[in-house]
């Protein structure tokens, strides 16, 4: 992927038109093949940042879940 500094909201997006544009059937192979390539790495980018997510929200329900068998044995 050429921008590193992309958010997670703007690859989805992306993506989103990248598989637009492969189900037009306007592209030739060697373009779709091109676009393949591209949602690919957009995908994988997007997947990463959905299981960093996951981990923080698994953390925080974790934390929550302690703090609330901490309140029932007071």
């Amino acid at each position: 992927m050429e921008n590193k500094n992309i958010t997670f909201e703007q690859a989805n997006e992306l993506l989103e038109k990248s598989v637009s544009k492969m189900e037009s059937g306007e592209l030739a192979l060697e373009q779709t093949m091109e676009e393949y390539a591209k949602a690919c790495e957009l995908l994988a980018f997007c997947m990463k940042q959905l299981e960093q997510c996951k981990g923080k929200i698994i953390d925080i329900n974790e934390r929550i879940s302690k703090l609330s068998k901490g309140d029932d044995n007071e």
